[in-house]
């Protein structure tokens, strides 16, 4: 069943799209609305399309070696997903799982995803958001190298306020993936840095309350 324009209408990707893209968009995508854990698709057949998370939030999963699932990237309510493999030679097949109690997503088949490439202000979509979300995974590596694991839990907070005073962060076992450390390490960090009132929580927000001692903190400096 196809969705209305009005629906794809909040998703900044189809904000420059032209009347012609957006109508097709929406007369080829599905909603589907997701239990908390349930996944898009299955391990069979895994989503390889294009979707658009209307509300709550997905989860790109995957198991590591040893048979742990880590969380390799999140997104959240008018943000895409899939289109990093739509023109990948190789693409990743990534099992997607709703992170939220009640979540709806607005999901294209892949068939009809790479149709899209018929819209050259889509396409330039698709470019810039994939060119940045290897900027970020190039970003998550240097702060990998940084040790000890305080420091580098700082030097992500620092990175992620450069584009917001305001700080909405992964989940704590996400980061820990991320940073390639533990979840408790993470949590462990993280209340300190509270406590010593470098950062503050309103709900889902943080806040770097004292950006000189978080500096500090990630050259390896104890507070």
């Amino acid at each position: 069943m196809a969705v209305s324009p009005l629906t794809l209408a909040p998703c900044p990707f189809f904000a420059s799209a032209s009347p012609a893209a957006l109508q097709f968009a929406a007369a080829h995508m599905d909603v589907r609305h997701l239990r908390r854990r349930e996944v898009l698709g299955d391990a069979a057949a895994p989503f390889a399309g294009l979707g658009v998370v209307l509300q709550g939030m997905v989860q790109a999963v995957d198991l590591t070696l040893d048979g742990k699932e880590v969380a390799l990237m999140s997104v959240g309510p008018h943000e895409i997903f899939g289109h990093a493999g739509l023109l990948a030679q190789q693409p990743l097949a990534l099992m997607w799982v709703a992170a939220g109690p009640s979540t709806s997503v607005a999901v294209m088949p892949r068939a009809q995803a790479l149709q899209l490439t018929q819209f050259p202000e889509l396409v330039l979509q698709v470019a810039r958001l994939a060119s940045q979300q290897v900027c970020d995974l190039l970003g998550w590596q240097k702060i990998q190298a940084i040790h000890p694991v305080g420091a580098r839990v700082c030097a992500w907070l620092l990175h992620q306020g450069a584009r917001s005073p305001e700080l909405r962060l992964p989940t704590h076992a996400e980061m820990a993936w991320r940073l390639n450390t533990t979840r408790e390490s993470v949590t462990r960090v993280l209340q300190k840095l509270l406590a010593d009132g470098v950062l503050q929580r309103d709900g889902e927000v943080w806040h770097v309350a004292a950006p000189q001692a978080l500096q500090e903190m990630a050259r390896g400096g104890e507070r």
